[in-house]
């Protein structure tokens, strides 16, 4: 018993550290990290569709444009002004309990004709722990309802992009080249 009782307070000293909260500006930067990896990521892995649909005659980009959805306020999230929104939010919640990130986003798809359609978003920015390859965001797809952690759900998030796309031909918004003869 004693050798797994140690085990247990080895595990629970682990987790703990791996859970330090940090605060302040560690916390701020931290928290911008997340949001800068996620949405990097999430613009990687949507390009990479992209590029697998290129000969069904799609393009797929993830939008420029956020909205901080406890605030409503719409953010290009490439600007210099989205780094300073995120300072000011860490900043402004300095002595209150770490919170995290709520935004909505959008992934356009673009079909040969020039139609347009758009994949909503639900972003949660996970409270940041310190560890570097630690998952940076939840995503749901509000099309099919999928959800996956990013970045250890980066294939789940390309399967995702499919299934929304599928769904947005099968309901005529969108249609896919005709293969060729």
């Amino acid at each position: 018993m004693a050798a797994t009782d140690d085990l247990f307070d080895a595990y629970r000293s682990d987790r703990e550290r791996r859970r330090a909260t940090l605060e302040g500006e560690g916390y701020a930067q931290a928290l911008a990290a997340n949001v800068r990896r996620a949405f990097s990521l999430m613009e990687k892995l949507a390009a990479e569709v992209g590029d697998a649909l290129a000969t069904a005659g799609y393009t797929i980009k993830l939008a420029h444009g956020v909205m901080d959805r406890s605030a409503y306020m719409r953010v290009d999230r490439t600007s210099e002004g989205f780094l300073d929104y995120l300072r000011s939010w860490s900043a402004v919640r300095t002595g209150q309990p770490p919170q995290g990130l709520h935004w909505e986003g959008q992934i356009t798809v673009r079909d040969y004709r020039g139609s347009t359609a758009e994949i909503g978003l639900g972003v949660t920015i996970e409270r940041p722990t310190g560890e570097e390859d630690a998952d940076a965001a939840f995503v749901e797809f509000w099309t099919t309802g999928d959800g996956m952690q990013i970045p250890s759900g980066a294939k789940a998030f390309q399967r995702a992009i499919v299934n929304s796309v599928i769904r947005l031909e099968d309901s005529g918004a969108l249609r896919s080249r005709q293969p060729r003869a």
